[in-house]
């Protein structure tokens, strides 16, 4: 024998579900707004990075080939115009390697076996240069370091990117499970009581 439940009995119930599921759906949407924000936040992380990157490597190469003029041909004058830097130039490119270097230090998270690889072929590089600096390194290695870290680096921009496009965990985890789990469940719940099983 059915027992059916006293009509204020279910309408509390379907006013306790309905707060349930426009509370969920409230859980949803702050979670994927916060979602967008980070992955907004990431992708300014990457912009950010690349620039620096190629700011580095194009002011690593830059000091590596006027070292290398500086110590062929001497300090430069009015007289060496043959020399395509001053002195004073390499010194400024060598404090642009090396703000470059801590500024990508700082973005890198170097827990991760992949940022910590490039940073290590970036302390090679560096490490290059200051040998050619004390004249035990030359030209060539120098670049080949610079060339080494050059090429792993875009392996960290598109890995990053793609946990963009993935979107965080916490996304993923609304868009895959929480968010068709409401749906599913405000479905049966309109089934429930438009085939009488639960009377209002």
């Amino acid at each position: 024998m059915q027992t059916e439940l006293p009509a204020h009995a279910v309408a509390a119930i379907a006013t306790v579900i309905a707060a349930l599921i426009a509370a969920a759906i409230s859980f949803v949407n702050l979670t994927l707004n916060k979602e967008q924000k980070t992955s907004e936040f990431r992708q300014a992380w990457i912009d950010g990075l690349r620039e620096d990157l190629s700011s580095f490597f194009a002011c690593a190469r830059a000091f590596a080939r006027a070292t290398e003029e500086h110590k062929a041909f001497g300090p430069s004058n009015e007289n060496t115009t043959y020399l395509a830097m001053t002195a004073e130039k390499i010194s400024e490119i060598r404090y642009q390697v090396a703000e470059t270097r801590c500024r990508i230090q700082l973005r890198l998270n170097l827990s991760e076996p992949e940022h910590k690889e490039l940073f290590r072929l970036m302390q090679g590089a560096t490490e290059s240069q200051q040998k050619m600096l004390r004249g035990q390194g030359d030209t060539a290695a120098t670049l080949k370091a610079i060339e080494a870290a050059a090429e792993y680096a875009p392996q960290i921009l598109k890995s990053e990117w793609e946990r963009v496009k993935r979107g965080e965990f916490a996304f993923r985890a609304v868009r895959n499970w929480i968010a068709p789990t409401i749906f599913v469940l405000s479905l049966l719940f309109i089934f429930l009581v438009a085939s009488g099983k639960m009377n209002i």
